[in-house]
């Protein structure tokens, strides 16, 4: 049984040597350690967000982004930034529709001054707008309190939501299909497969290009099942696809597309 709490639930036990960086959360660097022994973890402060290299972490552990950060979304970008384009990060928010707090707002009490709080659908906005695809939440803090009344008032209670003072976070640069995809081979060799189907797709010196494609295919052992998502995945007009079926079957390449 999986007993991993707070946002380690969010975290896989890995033997990649992976880039991991904290961001004010120093208390997790032993647990990081012990789920990740080859990584190189890094620590750093909200308001060095903005100095980190360009692609350099696998994984990014910001416990307190959404609630410290002097401007959330500059931090959240910064941080994109600063992932590949398979990282992830992980990060928490304090739910504003927590039945503990309607109850202190509905008795003329706001009692979370020194932290912001937020709902699931302006978190979701922030993520999206800093450029992240794949989020997904987790429960964290779930009460066992009734929750009719306000469910009478008219409170959605989507998801649990009402009972919930802590919703964890965790949101992908790309999403969990294309990420797949990209772990396979190298950003030079994905940059020119994308560049060959896409000059395909647009009919630019097609022939020429449906060579180049299977050759490198063939050089770098890009096996049948990953050239299909692959071209899936960039190409922009799904009607177009058929091309690449017919070009690939005269030479006993079969791709399939659902």
């Amino acid at each position: 049984m999986d007993d991993r709490k707070g946002l380690l639930k969010f975290i896989p036990p890995s033997s990649a040597p992976l880039r991991v960086l904290i961001v004010e959360s120093p208390s997790y660097v032993e647990d990081i350690r012990s789920l990740m022994p080859n990584a190189d973890i890094g620590i750093i402060d909200l308001e060095h967000c903005s100095d980190l290299e360009r692609g350099s972490v696998d994984l990014v552990v910001a416990e307190d982004v959404f609630t410290l950060a002097p401007e959330p979304y500059d931090a959240l970008r910064d941080l994109g930034q600063a992932l590949t384009d398979i990282g992830t990060l992980v990060s928490q928010y304090h739910n504003i529709r927590f039945v503990g707090v309607l109850e202190q707002l509905r008795l003329g009490f706001y009692p979370e001054r020194r932290r912001r709080l937020y709902a699931k659908p302006e978190v979701v906005r922030l993520l999206n707008d800093a450029l992240f695809k794949e989020i997904a939440f987790a429960p964290d803090n779930v009460s066992t309190v009734n929750i009719d009344a306000w469910i009478n008032f008219g409170f959605d209670n989507f998801s649990d939501d009402l009972k919930v003072e802590t919703w964890l976070v965790k949101a992908g640069r790309s999403k969990a299909e294309v990420a797949a995809l990209k772990q396979c081979f190298t950003p030079t060799i994905r940059a020119e497969l994308s560049r060959l189907i896409h000059r395909i797709e647009y009919d630019i010196d097609r022939a020429e290009n449906f060579e180049r494609l299977f050759d490198l295919c063939a050089r770098e052992a890009i096996f049948e099942e990953y050239l299909a998502d692959f071209i899936r995945s960039v190409v922009a007009h799904p009607e177009r696809l058929q091309l690449f079926t017919r070009a690939a079957a005269a030479r006993n390449i079969y791709l399939e597309f659902d």
